[in-house]
């Protein structure tokens, strides 16, 4: 078995508008605020009930991912997912390559800032 699910993923911040879909439901825009290879949480007036399974389809530049998730908690303004799969294979090997170039874009920004005492 492996550790990977029970280690925690790095959490990015990033706003963007992504297309929210409850199984057998309607699709709805709303707003990314910040994303892992683990989930993401996302502002929207729709009120999912938490453990409902959901799609969430990320397009952001060239990057194009569908992914299967489970509302793991619900606040007055959004929604805590946590992503399940793909909704292919390779979706989700889009989504990690989307998140390593979150961590890269990351690393480097910070290798650029000037040291901190």
């Amino acid at each position: 078995m492996s550790t990977e699910a029970t280690q925690a993923h790095p959490r990015f911040a990033l706003t963007t508008t992504v297309v929210l879909r409850e199984t057998g439901g309607t699709a709805v825009l709303a707003k990314l605020k910040n994303i892992s290879l683990s989930g993401c949480y996302l502002e929207t007036p729709r009120q999912i009930a938490e453990g409902a399974r959901v799609r969430v389809v990320l397009q952001v530049v060239d990057i194009h991912a569908d992914v299967w998730g489970i509302v793991q908690r619900r606040d007055a303004t959004g929604l805590g997912i946590r992503f399940t799969n793909g909704a292919t294979v390779e979706d989700w090997k889009h989504l990690e390559s989307f998140i390593r170039e979150l961590h890269q874009t990351v690393a480097s920004k910070s290798a650029a800032a000037p040291g901190r005492v």
